[in-house]
């Protein structure tokens, strides 16, 4: 067995070895396939850019289908332990559990995972449906945590509670009515200002915009509270409409965006709509999940269909993360080099004149690309 080599913490930060043991779960669904396609681009891209110097050994960690085949249970305390132990995973696309519960959500909460980035940006070659956004390239930080609850009108539960609500406050709420709750935490909402304030520092990024909604004013004046502490930290308040404006016009003026879970999710489904690619992670204070973010779409498995973009480019936010930029600069350099001869996956396409390539090809071509900077 090879011996293992995990990042360790210290308080002068996160020390790193050269040969660096990484988890990943393979995934359910399209994950086998964009899995080894994210693993093969890293691989190579890491020993163009080290010569052998460094390397990552790659662990397999089961959670989902694998683990219930294996253990009869979807999130094995083993497994747990496997992942806070080597701390950086890759995690690939997972099927909702069979009570519909989401297993990126259980994840994040058991690994205390509570900032969560998600990055959108343009990629030359690609198809747009917002012009503009040929300049685009957000990183958005939020609670990782769902603090929404739908009460929905049909439930006995919803009856109780409206029932407690009017006898207790000076509101009037229907009968017919069903009740869209959200909450927020103030201790969670300063640990992500400060997970942003680390990621603005550590790449150099240009400043930090806080979208402050109306609707959800403490949201703002918490983040506006905790940035004022830290010195050196470019950062702007904006309205929500102002913002959106801002968005569409000049988007290349927009950086880091801190906004609240509902907000944000409003956004990215616009975002994604308009660009159709979208990559990020979960971070705690140690411990980080780089995600595929897409459906397992168990029905495309094993037809090599799938598309590994969004994996892959989480596996470049991987490499950041650990400080070896060189191959995740490799591997972007590559990605735009195959969008501009065309070697695009199906769901990046959106061009009647283009034939997307398989996962493997796709793979495959970045892999040639980056062989050709030598």
């Amino acid at each position: 067995m090879a011996h293992l080599m995990y990042v360790k913490f210290t308080d002068a930060g996160m020390v790193v070895p050269d040969m660096l043991t990484v988890g990943y779960i393979e995934g359910d669904g399209i994950g086998p396939e964009i899995t080894g396609a994210m693993i093969d681009v890293i691989n190579s891209a890491i020993e163009l850019a080290y010569g052998g110097s460094k390397s990552i050994e790659w662990r397999k960690i089961l959670i989902g289908n694998d683990a219930y085949e294996k253990f009869g249970i979807y999130i094995p305390d083993e497994s747990i332990n496997e992942i806070q132990k080597t701390s950086i995973v890759m995690k690939s696309t997972l099927n909702l559990m069979p009570d519909n519960r989401d297993i990126n959500t259980i994840l994040r909460k058991r690994l205390g995972l509570y900032a969560n980035l998600r990055m959108v940006k343009y990629i030359p070659g690609m198809e747009i449906l917002v012009k503009s956004f040929d300049r685009i390239n957000i990183t958005v930080i939020r609670n990782s945590f769902a603090s929404n609850h739908v009460f929905y009108h049909s439930s006995e539960s919803t009856d109780d509670l409206i029932k407690f609500i009017s006898e207790n406050y000076d509101l009037t709420i229907t009968p017919d009515s069903g009740i869209y709750m959200f909450s927020q935490s103030k201790f969670r909402t300063l640990k992500v200002v400060k997970q942003a304030v680390n990621y603005y520092k550590k790449y150099g990024h240009k400043k930090i915009t806080v979208v402050d909604d109306r609707e959800n004013p403490e949201f703002g004046q918490w983040c506006y509270d905790e940035l004022q502490r830290h010195d050196g930290i470019e950062f702007e308040m904006i309205k929500t409409r102002e913002f959106m404006k801002k968005l569409v016009a000049e988007p290349e003026s927009l950086d880091i965006l801190l906004m609240d879970t509902v907000l944000s999710r409003f956004v990215l489904d616009f975002l994604t709509g308009a660009v159709n690619i979208e990559y990020g992670a979960s971070l705690g204070d140690e411990c980080s999940l780089f995600e595929a973010v897409q459906s397992s779409s168990p029905l495309e498995a094993g037809y090599d269909a799938a598309d590994p973009l969004s994996f892959i480019l989480s596996g470049c936010s991987m490499l950041r993360h650990i400080g070896w930029i060189e191959p995740a600069d490799i591997i972007e350099r590559a990605i735009t080099a195959a969008f501009l001869d065309n070697k695009i996956p199906r769901d990046l396409t959106g061009r009647q004149d283009v034939t997307p390539v398989k996962c493997s090809e796709f793979s495959s071509e970045i892999i040639k690309r980056m062989e050709k900077q030598r």
